[in-house]
């Protein structure tokens, strides 16, 4: 029995899928079109399909329908074309597992199969140096590139500063412990600066520091100039100094004046740097990052795997996420505590900012036109030509208005 079914009308692109899961034990066939797939799930029921949505002259959207209706064991994973995000949403919805963005990696195709077939025991949790960075988008993968290449520094003793830059909530911490970790292929050995405490607290941190280790600066924008002349003579006094690596929000500019950062302590940190985007700029990454997430929490707790409904995934895929990943955890977590069965659905997606829209909702166009119109009618005492003038509009098109709301002049 064939475990992946893989359905693209492109040969070459099918056959290179499926040799590259047989050589990593997948038992694995292809189809090029819906009446083969048809005949091959029938005949050998396979337990993850991966279906591309444009298949020549057949609508891969009705061909998921059948797959549901006629296959519901298996797991069907979408292929889209780049930005695609509409045809996700409504692959979802109609109730595919994931999607993928083409032209997808094989080891993409690879870890998807993994994820959702053989690893049932709450592996691939504990991620070390780069594999923190989770996502198969084109961003997690730069990410992870730019990690692992200044991680290697150049040569013997610390390692080059590195200045990591992104939005609120993006992830940019763990960047840092990502490189710090694929730097020296341990955990240990990090001091972190929060860089926005009181000047007393951050001298007693910095004095503790005697030795090589890896100096995290978060926030360094927030670091006062007391603090930065006391960090530079840290630098140059200990041999060898720490590495460093700042967190930021924004660029930074060489500044003796206030708020600015020190010429030579900038020259310091920001000799590399790392772009961290916002998750709307990783849209094939919110379902990864999501479902890591509850796969934490749940072997933290001791529950069973969570899994996600169509609507959840939905509700995930159509949120903008200006909040970042941290906004996305956040949602999580408390999914996590509305479950109960360990299926995660999409009324348990509550986002923090859903309460307060729902309290200041948005009247329609024609509420505010209706609204208005009685209010004219009110305070005319019903006249009509007083009421049009009111309003800016002519006495025949209020009437007309007036007949479409079934109102009368009293």
């Amino acid at each position: 029995m064939g475990e992946v079914l893989v359905i693209e009308d492109e040969m070459v692109l099918a056959r290179s899928i499926v040799s590259y899961l047989e050589r990593r034990g997948f038992s694995a066939d292809y189809a090029v079109d819906a009446a083969s797939a048809k005949v091959q799930c029938e005949r050998e029921a396979p337990r993850l399909v991966i279906l591309d949505y444009k298949l020549n002259e057949d609508d891969g959207l009705a061909l998921l329908d059948w797959f549901k209706a006629n296959c519901p064991e298996a797991q069907v994973i979408m292929m889209t074309g780049h930005g695609d995000v509409d045809i996700a949403v409504r692959a979802m919805k109609a109730g595919a597992r994931d999607f993928l963005v083409k032209p997808a990696p094989l080891s993409a195709v690879a870890s998807i199969a993994r994820g959702l077939m053989l690893d049932e025991r709450m592996g691939g949790l504990d991620c070390f140096g780069a594999d923190r960075i989770i996502g198969r988008s084109s961003a997690a993968n730069a990410l992870r590139r730019a990690v692992t290449r200044l991680a290697r520094g150049s040569g013997p003793g610390p390692r080059p500063g590195v200045l990591v830059v992104g939005p609120p909530g993006s992830g940019k911490f763990l960047i840092a412990q990502a490189l710090h970790e694929t730097a020296t292929g341990s955990s240990e050995g990090m001091t972190v600066l929060d860089c926005a405490l009181e000047s007393d607290e951050i001298h007693r941190c910095l004095a503790d520091i005697t030795g090589p280790s890896t100096l995290v600066l978060r926030g360094v924008s927030h670091l006062g100039m007391d603090a930065q002349s006391m960090l530079l003579r840290l630098l140059n006094r200990l041999d060898p100094p720490p590495s460093l690596i700042a967190t930021t929000e924004t660029y930074l500019a060489p500044s003796t004046g206030s708020g600015g950062i020190l010429p030579q302590l900038l020259y310091s940190i920001q000799v590399g740097w790392i772009d961290v985007p916002s998750l709307s700029d990783r849209a094939a990454d919110v379902l990864l990052i999501a479902e890591h997430v509850a796969n934490r929490v749940a072997r933290a707790a001791g529950q069973p795997r969570p899994k996600f409904t169509p609507a959840a995934r939905v509700k995930l895929l159509e949120h903008e996420w200006t909040g970042n990943v941290a906004e996305l955890v956040n949602c999580i977590e408390r999914a996590m505590l509305e479950q109960t069965d360990g299926l995660i659905e999409g009324s348990h997606i509550r986002l923090i900012d859903q309460s307060a829209e729902d309290r200041f909702s948005v009247p329609t166009l024609k509420e505010l036109e209706l609204s208005a119109i009685r209010q004219a009618l009110h305070c005319s005492k019903g006249n009509v030509s007083q009421a049009a003038t009111m309003l800016g509009i002519s006495r025949d098109t209020l009437r007309y208005r007036m007949r479409k709301f079934d109102l009368e002049a009293h």
